[in-house]
């Protein structure tokens, strides 16, 4: 696949989006010129820019840069030779934007992963149609370089699995509720404060934010079109400090994750709360950053960490993606070429096999844990571990809180019980059912 370009002596770029990421990557190509230059043999020159508001007091001069106040005039732009897209949102301008760099023959980076779950398949053919590079580093996990290593270090291994923390947000929340013994919603307004979440935190709470990147790295990983459109997506709202802490005393942590597997019958993708060991590497992840696992079937399973958000790690995969154009990498945009690869095939009816945690409000009376495990048996379920906890916040007198970790058993016995258990009147209110995920 050629990507030759007339590029002259530098590279010509565009930027699109002067919010943090912005701002970090205008840093970024500043600071470190000098060692960027000796590298590339080239500057790269900032030859344009566009935000929404010109005026607006930002930590950095672009006093210098042809200021244009419609993106898409700067993707046309003939004084560009790459437009780097950081406006976000899956359609609207940043979407007109990318696609009439391309179409103009201009090479691009983004950093929107919304845009490229919901029409990435669409965009990277025009690209290979137009020659160009569609990079993407920076729209998966900030400065992992996760998309490079199932590109290019692991392409020739065949991946039958790839999991792990894709959200900062949700990760600075599960673990602050668990290392500081404070509810969701406390965690939720510190994480807003501390500008890990926003506003309105439902993108990422919801598990959309996981399930966009998860979509990509599918592609990435087994070769097949993007598909945001099959992933379960479960978020984190219903996750209570007693789940938490009758988690921790099972000898588990709670994470969010993204986890996609290759079977014979197709791949299943879902992004859902999981129970993980505390003696796992994953379950040791905190505060903002992402892991991502990747099984490969000849180096095994290799886990990449680091910052998965913020100016300055995001803004260094949009750079490294500057590096792969100005080296002309003919690496394919998503590994292969599109016309070789797969339509995603989803499993709608997986058997699933399984460990899940269980917990639920029984009556505090003689029998009642009895009675339940009794329901369980019937239904072929054992169990690996049980506990009751009087001291949660939603107990009262009458109920006891009881947590149970099943042995390896599926999703439809669990729910058919649980269906069971609650017509017979035996649990008060909707118990919490979560995978357990083994690391």
């Amino acid at each position: 696949m050629n990507h030759s370009k007339n590029i002259t002596k530098n590279l010509n770029i565009g930027i699109a989006g002067l919010g943090n990421v912005g701002e970090g990557v205008i840093n970024l190509l500043q600071k470190n010129s000098e060692l960027i230059e000796k590298k590339l043999e080239k500057k790269i020159i900032i030859k344009g820019v566009s935000a929404k508001n010109r005026k607006k007091q930002r930590n950095y001069n672009i006093d210098t840069y042809a200021w244009y106040d419609d993106p898409i005039d700067l993707a046309r732009s003939g004084d560009i030779d790459v437009f780097i897209e950081l406006i976000g949102g899956e359609d609207g301008v940043a979407l007109e934007a990318t696609q009439a760099a391309i179409e103009s023959g201009k090479h691009v980076i983004t950093a929107n992963k919304a845009m490229l779950a919901n029409h990435g398949n669409f965009l990277i053919e025009i690209a290979e149609k137009r020659k160009t590079l569609l990079l993407l580093e920076a729209a998966v996990a900030g400065g992992i370089p996760i998309v490079k290593l199932l590109k290019e270090s692991l392409s020739c291994n065949s991946t039958a699995k790839i999991y792990g923390i894709l959200n900062g947000t949700c990760n600075y929340i599960l673990s602050s509720m668990e290392n500081n013994s404070i509810g969701f919603d406390v965690s939720l307004k510190e994480a807003q404060r501390l500008g890990y979440a926003e506003a309105d935190p439902s993108f990422d709470v919801g598990g959309y934010d996981a399930a966009h990147k998860l979509s990509i790295l599918s592609s990435l990983a087994f070769g097949t079109k993007i598909d945001f459109s099959s992933i379960h997506i479960e978020g984190i709202e219903k996750i209570s400090l007693d789940d938490i802490q009758a988690a921790k005393e099972h000898g588990y942590k709670i994470r969010l994750l993204g986890i996609s597997e290759k079977k014979t019958s197709g791949i299943t993708q879902c992004v859902q709360p999981c129970l993980v060991s505390d003696k796992s590497l994953i379950s040791s992840i905190d505060g903002v950053n992402n892991a991502i696992v990747v099984d490969g079937n000849f180096v095994g399973a290799i886990t990449i960490s680091g910052l998965g958000a913020g100016s300055k790690p995001t803004a260094s995969s949009v750079v490294a993606d500057i590096f792969d154009i100005a080296n002309k990498s003919t690496v394919s945009n998503l590994g292969m070429p599109t016309n070789k690869m797969k339509e995603f095939k989803k499993i709608d009816e997986v058997v699933d096999n399984n460990q899940y945690y269980i917990r639920m409000l029984l009556p505090n009376i003689a029998g009642s844990i009895a009675s339940v495990t009794k329901s369980m048996a019937e239904y072929n379920i054992s169990l690996s571990a049980i506990n009751q906890r009087n001291n949660g916040k939603n107990n009262t007198n009458d109920y006891a809180s009881v947590s149970i970790i099943t042995d390896i058993t599926t999703s439809a016995s669990v729910n058919k019980v649980l269906d069971q258990i609650a017509k017979n009147g035996q649990v008060k209110g909707i118990p919490t059912i979560i995978k357990i995920q083994q690391t």
